[in-house]
């Protein structure tokens, strides 16, 4: 009884340690994530009726990275997101217009008076050439932004970035 037990308590530490959600809570910004399969499901809760974005492995601020901009329309309720690349320091672009594909998939969306909520998922490895192949165990630049506004053409006002571990 002993050994089964032991067993099923070493099987269950190992299968939380595998699914093991992490995350990440800083300057109004909660992003929680966990690698299920080929993918990474997120969810990134920010302090803004506006838009929301997650960015991830930079090179220099946001070139090269791959950016998902999220937003809950006003309107309708309704969570949209696009996919985005940093071409400079500065900037960035729409995957789409530089000739790549949107990788991503919204899973649910949420606004309050005070807050902005997207679940989302993104692979680990697109094919695209505008998001870089992520790997289990290495770690990452992780950027977090986000505006009052809807309108992502409109500059962050709220920023943060560390280094990360895809587990």
């Amino acid at each position: 009884m002993k050994k089964v037990l032991f067993l099923m308590l070493t099987i269950s530490l190992f299968t939380s340690f595998l699914s093991a959600q992490q995350r990440v809570e800083e300057k109004g910004f909660d992003l929680k994530w966990e690698t299920q399969g080929d993918k990474l499901v997120l969810t990134l809760k920010a302090e803004t009726k506006g838009w929301i974005a997650f960015g991830i492995d930079a090179e220099s601020v946001m070139k090269d990275a791959n950016i998902i901009i999220l937003w809950v329309d006003d309107k309708t309720g309704i969570a949209m997101a696009e996919d985005h690349y940093g071409t400079g320091r500065f900037a960035h672009k729409s995957d789409i217009e530089l000739g790549g594909t949107q990788d991503f998939q919204v899973l649910s969306g949420t606004q309050t008076e005070t807050h902005t909520e997207v679940t989302f998922t993104i692979p680990l490895d697109s094919g695209d050439e505008y998001d870089k192949p992520l790997e289990r165990g290495k770690t990452y630049r992780l950027l977090l932004a986000s505006n009052k506004s809807d309108n992502i053409s409109w500059k962050h006002n709220n920023t943060y970035a560390q280094d990360i571990e895809i587990r």
